[in-house]
């Protein structure tokens, strides 16, 4: 803005006038298709309140009042001193907060019912719900945001106590002004951490033991005092409440890429100071997200069994000392596993008698990664892997002998070489004889896609089978130098003959689809053969490449191949 008074008058800038103006709408007037109210630069003021008032009087179906501060940009912190800025009157505090809240609500005005002519007051249909039905909705949202909405209304004040389903993160306290002002990410991380711990803690201690509590999720930073609070009061809540689900999702403050191996052990350190201190939290959870650590085997072994009724476990870049590279997993209630970038040469999964889901990513070795013991209910495999020169391929008859119930089985080759091998139905029958559910993600593009017909020759009863062909520049490494020193392999295709018999024909496969396609030979010519074999054949789905948020900003000098997906019909 021009700001010097004559300038103004030379230029012939106007000064503050308001806007006069009736509304000619008539008494009574409803509006009823606004959800969503925002207002930027909001003051506590009867300007702002009284316009407030008035379109949560109209709008019957609003749904959300989002109230910020001016808008502060990078450019205004090098404004000159003698400008003088009005000082805003905008509220910090959680309790300067939530009585604006009650003034606002409290200020809506008494109406006569134009059919009774009688005083009624408007209240939101939300809160004339029961209490049963309010409850199974504000069950579903975080707990923060479900506290928020109860105490916008006298009537539902009262549900925040009675909330089975507890969900706190560190994502639903986001200052307002994140964004907008210069501030650190770790004061910022301390802020929401801290309002976390202080969440948990007063709404697990001052809860009625009669009230029951089915299920507790809490997202959080590994600051030490922190969690030591979260412990001690999950720890609490679970001695005296039923718990059907508990979680922690540990975080730490830098993301994989950025954390050094210094880091990663400091990270474990921390870790292991809050599991010695609160082993009775630990041995409570069925839920258990762990990332960026180092530890030595033995910790995550004793975390493992310490974690007695644990039945989901993911461990992301969650690394061994060098001198492990073997890791034994056993465990009588797990479930699910997810392991991604553990750098481990084998992990033996020696005895999970309820392990039904497996997800594996990125293992750093020449060799199979996996070892499988006893895994009689394993049904779910997911495997993501950038294969290297120096590594192998994998054998599926000989990696997966024992295990002989996978019904659903998904295979990432992250844009890069085909890591799988190719066999005969005789040798995959007894492996893929369950396999009801295919998906070949990330399959290099511009070579032939044909092998992948293996897969429908040894499974019989397969009925879905999903394809993507994609190059991700996004997250491959594209600079031929370096490809070349990280052992990366060029495009070639994967030899394969078909070992089926003429007339061969596949009687459960009813669903085909292709991410990536293509209008050229490579991928006409594979759906005529799946067609022709598929007799029951009822749906064949063909997209586009597919382009993620991140692409965009995608390096103008990567040429990435034209699209020739029809776009017209």
């Amino acid at each position: 803005m021009e700001t010097d008074s004559v300038e103004r008058e030379e230029q012939g800038f106007c000064e503050k006038t308001n806007v006069e103006w009736e509304s000619s709408a008539p008494d009574g007037f409803r509006h009823y298709n606004l959800t969503k109210l925002t207002i930027y630069g909001f003051q506590p003021n009867e300007n702002f309140m009284g316009y407030i008032r008035h379109v949560m009087e109209a709008a019957v179906n609003l749904e959300d009042i989002s109230l910020y501060d001016r808008k502060v940009l990078e450019c205004c912190e090098d404004l000159d001193p003698n400008i003088k800025v009005a000082p805003s009157g905008y509220l910090e505090t959680i309790q300067e907060q939530e009585l604006l809240k009650k003034q606002i609500t409290e200020g809506l005005v008494m109406k006569k019912s134009a059919a009774h002519n009688n005083p009624q007051l408007l209240v939101d249909r939300f809160t004339k719900l029961p209490d049963d039905l309010l409850l199974n909705i504000l069950d579903r949202l975080n707990t923060p945001d479900a506290v928020r909405t109860c105490l916008l209304s006298k009537r539902t004040i009262h549900l925040r106590h009675l909330l089975s389903n507890l969900d706190i993160s560190v994502d639903s306290f986001v200052p307002h002004y994140y964004g907008y002002y210069a501030t650190s990410k770790d004061a910022i991380q301390i802020q929401m951490n801290a309002a976390v711990s202080d969440a948990t803690d007063n709404i697990l201690n001052f809860r009625n033991q009669e009230i029951p509590l089915r299920q507790l999720t809490i997202c959080f930073y590994l600051k030490y005092y922190d969690c030591l609070t979260i412990g001690k009061a999950v720890a609490r809540a679970m001695a005296t409440h039923n718990l059907d689900s508990a979680e922690f999702i540990i975080l730490t403050g830098n993301r994989a890429q950025h954390c050094s191996i210094d880091d990663l052990r400091h990270n474990g350190k921390q870790l292991m100071t809050f599991f010695g201190a609160c082993t009775d939290a630990f041995a409570g959870l069925t839920r258990l997200h762990l990332r960026n650590l180092r530890l030595a085997e033995t910790d995550i072994l004793n975390i493992i069994a310490t974690c007695k009724r644990l039945e989901y476990l993911r461990l992301s870049m969650c690394q061994t000392e060098d001198s492990v590279l073997q890791m034994k997993f056993e465990h009588p209630r797990l479930v699910e596993l997810n392991i991604s970038s553990a750098g481990l040469e084998l992990v033996e999964l020696s005895s999970l008698p309820n392990l039904k889901r497996l997800v594996f990513s990125l293992w750093n070795c020449p060799q199979e990664p996996l070892s499988f013991g006893n895994v009689p209910l394993l049904s779910s495999l997911s495997l993501t892997d950038e294969s290297m020169r120096w590594q192998k391929v994998i054998r599926l008859s000989q990696f997966l002998p024992n295990v002989l119930s996978i019904r659903d089985l998904h295979l990432n080759f992250s844009s890069e070489k085909i890591w799988v091998q190719p066999e005969c139905p005789k040798l995959l029958a007894h492996v893929l004889r369950n396999l009801q559910v295919l998906n070949l993600d990330e399959l290099p593009e511009g070579c032939d896609i044909a092998w992948t017909r293996f897969f429908i020759e040894a499974a019989p009863v397969l009925k879905e089978l999903c394809i993507t062909v994609w190059d991700h520049w996004c997250e491959m490494e594209t600079d031929s130098v370096e490809r070349e020193a990280q052992g990366f392999c060029d495009k070639t295709n994967v030899e394969w003959e078909s070992s089926a018999p003429d007339g061969f024909r596949h009687y459960n496969l009813t669903k085909l689809t292709i991410y990536g396609f293509q209008p050229n030979d490579n991928f006409l010519g594979y759906i005529r053969h799946i067609m022709e074999a598929a007799v029951n054949l009822e749906d064949v789905s063909l997209y586009d490449r597919k382009v993620l948020e991140c692409c965009e900003d995608l390096d103008p000098k990567i040429k990435v191949a034209p699209t020739g997906y029809p776009e017209t019909i």
